[in-house]
């Protein structure tokens, strides 16, 4: 409890009036005796204690009314003086939702307009000396500065010069970041102030336990902060997205067609007959649709487009249907191969004709060199022995066959494993020469080999049976391709020689056994490792122990395991919000700068990084949605394309009894204007002053000293 006006606390000296009063009038009795007085004397006790009570009860009533006046006029207010210390300064952490369905236009102008001004207003009033930390929801809780500003001014005028549309708002990841910005704050003073649309997708009842969890941590603090939730932004009813886009990711050649899936979805209420969909290519406009898209809806939609050159290319898709601009195209970046660079491991070579352990293998990946003709070959392979394999040789490959390698170098083994991890294919074939228990071992402790070798089956006599591949529905995209006998048999070919491969467990999401032997060992199998995969095979790519190399499927299935292989294109060129865009260069960009425009059009230059026998590039400052364009030392263009989660395309947020069921579980306060706001600050860090109620006390005691004075004079009478 403390005084606003404690000055006036005085008057509570007033009590003593009535008590004074009372004594100067009191009756003073003068004993004169009477021979009947006993005959009264029981009577004239039981009277005497009635009106003792009630000038008693009266005398209590005058008092209170004075007392209670007085303490009304110092304006008494309850609290703990703990607030109050610290009340001219504050630490803040201010939540702002600045993802892309704040761009919907609730009243006329964007949900986030009001948000960033109410924001705004709120740092821009805090007192001299605090300091403001703001996160931004969408990129997980980015913030707006690398340390807390001491300029509440300054953070008041950045934050209106601040635009949403960037992805998804992650309330979870934000409120952790709050608490650990809000704990190592300087002021005693502390507050949270969440500033949301409060979307269903963004505020799930699911996650209601996890944001109680830390709300509860707020509360244990040593120096707990205030937790304020801001409702802002009317409700959307109509919108449409581009929700996806589908595409091979296989490797993709130049003069090859390419089919682009696109998704569209309504989220609306109503029926939309004519939407108008279009399909560009590197920006200019290669075709266009108009479709029919009922309530809550989702079609799909196919484009083919056939590039004629190589490089890195932009597809996108996009529709006119709302003014939430952010979510009516989705666009891709797409690399156009002239040709795949593969590096061949020669374990087994051999000077005679189609007796090299890769003569086949080599005649399998680029048919048209050995045939002279004018076409040219998608794969471009390098074939070198065990010697020739380093970090140098790497550097430009995005595959790498080891055909009957014994064993690699510690050296080796490191390049081989950054290689794959990242974006790297390895391709391995066992033979007559491998160690086994190296591969078993070391290539395994790795995280390289796909499933360990047990034993040599088969036999080259004629009493061992052979073995062939099952022919099944092949599902893996390596092989698919098969599934049309046109292109080939697998089973055609027989094997009288292989490796027993350790049965991969049923349930490992790293690990697929994708093609089998009717002696139920796997042929192929595939491991995940860091961005790239490996495929181990059973048998060699020669034709020792197999007459596979003499099949027609050979070619196609040996192209199509390196390019599936090569296909990984990492780093990834299709980023989310906040992803760093990662570029790998050739070895002699390091040191030199590249150039990154960013989708406002604005030039960032990079220096180039050496690592790992090649240039690196990194740029982190992905938070806008859009096209990002490297332009490399070497005069190479890479697109990087940076599309919003689609999630919150459906514009419904909680009810208003649902926004309140939420604040009250996080134990926070939910207001939905500054004048709101205003008040409940007031009354945190001044409480609650009991004036009013205090006066309302006077008057009832006034009324109820009137009645009972009424009442005790007509008692008399």
């Amino acid at each position: 409890m403390t005084f606003l006006n404690v000055i006036l606390l005085g008057g509570a000296a007033a009590v003593a009036v009535p008590i004074i009063i009372h004594l100067f009038n009191k009756n003073r009795y003068r004993t004169v005796p009477w021979g009947a007085m006993h005959l009264l004397d029981m009577t004239l006790k039981v009277s005497q204690r009635r009106l003792r009570l009630e000038q008693l009860l009266l005398l209590l009533l005058r008092c209170f009314v004075l007392a209670a006046l007085a303490f009304c006029m110092s304006r008494p207010v309850l609290t703990g003086a703990s607030l109050l210390v610290g009340a001219a300064k504050t630490s803040m952490v201010v939540l702002l939702d600045n993802s892309y369905s704040m761009d919907h236009r609730g009243a006329g102008v964007p949900n986030f307009e009001h948000a960033r001004e109410l924001a705004a207003k709120v740092v821009g009033e805090l007192g001299r000396g605090s300091d403001v930390t703001v996160l931004q929801m969408s990129a997980g809780g980015t913030p707006l500065h690398d340390v807390p500003m001491t300029d509440p001014g300054r953070v008041a005028k950045e934050l209106r010069a601040l635009e949403a549309g960037f992805g998804k708002a992650d309330v979870v990841s934000s409120l952790e970041k709050a608490a650990a910005a809000i704990a190592k704050a300087p002021q005693s003073y502390r507050e949270i102030v969440v500033v949301s649309d409060f979307q269903k997708v963004s505020w799930p009842e699911k996650d209601d336990a996890t944001r109680k969890r830390l709300a509860d941590q707020l509360r244990k603090m040593k120096l707990p902060p205030q937790l304020t939730l801001f409702h802002v932004g009317a409700e959307g009813r109509e919108n449409v997205c581009v929700e996806s886009l589908d595409f091979s990711r296989t490797v993709l050649g130049v003069r090859q067609p390419a089919t682009i899936r696109a998704t569209v979805r309504n989220f609306g209420e109503r029926e939309l007959a004519d939407l108008r969909v279009f399909f560009r290519v590197d920006g200019a406009e290669r075709a266009a649709a108009q479709i029919s898209l009922g309530a809550g809806e989702q079609k799909q939609m196919l484009f083919t487009h056939t590039f004629d050159t190589p490089g890195s290319h932009v597809v996108e898709v996009t529709t006119d249907a709302d003014p939430l601009k952010a979510d009516n195209s989705y666009a891709a970046s797409i690399p156009v191969w002239d040709h795949v660079p593969v590096l061949v491991v020669n374990g087994d070579p051999n000077p005679e004709p189609l007796r090299g352990e890769t003569d086949y293998l080599q005649i399998a990946l680029q048919p048209l060199r050995q045939d002279k003709a004018e076409l040219s070959d998608l794969i471009a392979s390098t074939t070198v022995t065990l010697d020739g394999l380093d970090e140098n040789a790497l550097a430009d490959k995005r595959v790498v066959v080891l055909a009957n390698v014994s064993r690699l170098s510690d050296a080796q083994l490191r390049a081989v494993k950054d290689f794959v991890r990242d974006g790297g294919g390895l391709l391995i074939f066992p033979g007559n020469r491998v160690d086994t228990a190296w591969y078993n071992r070391d290539l395994a402790s790795f995280g390289l080999m796909p499933a360990a070798f047990l034993t040599l089956a088969g036999g080259r006599e004629a009493k061992v049976p052979n073995t062939r591949v099952v022919t099944q529905h092949f599902s893996h995209p390596a092989i698919e391709f098969f599934n049309d006998t046109r292109n080939g048999n697998l089973s055609d070919g027989e094997l009288q020689q292989w490796f027993r491969l350790r049965e991969p467990p049923p349930n490992d999401s790293l690990l697929n056994a994708f093609a089998r032997l009717d002696s139920g060992d796997p042929f192929l199998v595939e491991k995940k490792f860091g961005e790239g995969r490996v495929i181990l095979c059973a048998a060699p790519c020669d034709a020792d122990w197999s007459n596979l190399p003499l099949r027609p499927f050979y070619l196609p299935l040996m192209q199509r395991l390196v390019t599936y292989l090569a296909s990984t294109v990492f780093p990834p060129r299709n980023l989310e919000p906040g992803q760093s865009l990662v570029a790998f260069l050739p070895a002699d960009s390091a040191k030199k700068k590249a150039a990154v425009t960013d989708p406002l059009g604005e030039k960032h230059e990079i220096l180039v990084a050496a690592k790992g026998g090649r240039g690196v590039v990194e740029f982190a400052k992905t938070q806008r949605p859009g096209l990002y364009v490297l332009a490399a030392p070497d005069g190479t263009t890479i697109h990087f394309v940076v599309n919003t989660n689609r999630e919150e395309s459906d514009l419904r947020q909680l009810t208003e009894p649902e926004r309140k069921t939420a604040a009250k579980g996080m134990g926070a306060e939910l207001v939905r204007s500054v004048e709101e706001y205003k008040a409940l600050d007031r009354r945190r860090r001044f409480g609650s002053e009991l004036w009013k109620p205090l006066l309302w006390a006077v008057l009832a005691a006034l009324f109820g000293e009137m009645l009972l004075q009424q009442f005790l004079a007509r008692r008399r009478k």
